[in-house]
């Protein structure tokens, strides 16, 4: 059962829904004057009219409390898209969930107006919806930080790819350079990136090349065995290059076992014997 507080903001919102929308966007536009370039000012009045307008639908009923209901469901729609836009649009957390809070003030001077003769339902009716406030600008925090993780995780994964790169430099033959330390993720992005590679260009020999990679474990040992055994199970030979007298020194330091993996010093070598296992010539053109 709702109890009064609820029933006047249902009737306050509903029958100072307009001139309400007019004071919060005024409130808005004051609280970011130095940011008025982030967003156009009929945006901002659109998506405000649209958030009230959802929100004078969802408190018809008198529930104030409990915003997992169905009747709240346009509300929290309308807020998950909120909160990605104004993520997008380059509005910080705080601001966005401040744009939420800000009602507050706005209603609070209209229940003022409307039930200055009856202070109980005044109280009751300001403490409910200062809680509902609440929890609507938490719950629009709380979407906009996954909203901006999952946008800095797909980001992460985009340069991931990129640090993992696999060329074809000739038919049947692949090149993955690899810079910089090999993490277990990378290590499982480089797989991936090679196996695909491998069986959409059918090369027949990978050459890794580790010249930037600046010190190698046994981890980082193992990982490249470990992706090299994968391309030979998928009919390539692989070719290690870029092992360099510091890193030779470390890998039979640690008595890593590389029997079987075929190594060169540098990338031209490995690509010298790659050409030879493919039987082609590199010839310098004439004229």
């Amino acid at each position: 059962m709702a109890g009064k507080g609820a029933l006047n903001i249902s009737e306050l919102l509903t029958k100072k829904e307009k001139e309400i929308l007019d004071e919060w966007v005024k409130a808005q536009a004051d609280n970011l004057a130095s940011r008025r370039g982030l967003i156009p000012e009929k945006q901002q009045r659109e998506d405000s009219a649209r958030l009230l307008g959802v929100l004078v639908k969802a408190v018809a009923g008198g529930n104030l409390e409990d915003i997992t209901a169905p009747e709240y469901d346009g509300v929290n729609r309308f807020l998950a898209s909120l909160a990605a836009s104004r993520a997008n649009q380059g509005f910080s957390p705080s601001e966005t969930a401040t744009y939420i809070f800000s009602l507050k003030n706005i209603v609070f001077k209209f229940l003022q107006e409307e039930y200055s003769d009856r202070p109980e339902a005044l109280l009751k009716a300001a403490i409910d919806f200062s809680a509902l406030v609440d929890k609507l600008g938490l719950i629009t925090f709380e979407t906009y930080v996954k909203g901006r993780e999952e946008v800095i995780r797909e980001q992460q994964k985009s340069m991931l790819e990129l640090s993992t790169p696999v060329i074809q430099i000739w038919d049947e033959i692949l090149v993955s350079p690899l810079i910089g330390t090999i993490d277990s993720a990378r290590a499982r992005q480089i797989m991936e990136n090679l196996l695909e590679s491998i069986v959409a260009t059918k090369s027949s020999i990978v050459i890794m090349d580790i010249t930037g990679v600046p010190a190698v474990d046994t981890e980082v040992a193992n990982r490249l065995l470990r992706t090299m055994q994968a391309a030979k199970l998928m009919g390539a030979e692989c070719i290690l290059t870029g092992i360099g007298p510091q890193i030779s020194q470390t890998i039979v330091h640690l008595g890593v076992d590389l029997g079987g993996v075929i190594t060169r010093a540098s990338l031209r070598d490995g690509l010298t014997l790659a050409f030879k296992r493919l039987k082609l010539n590199v010839a310098r053109a004439e004229g």
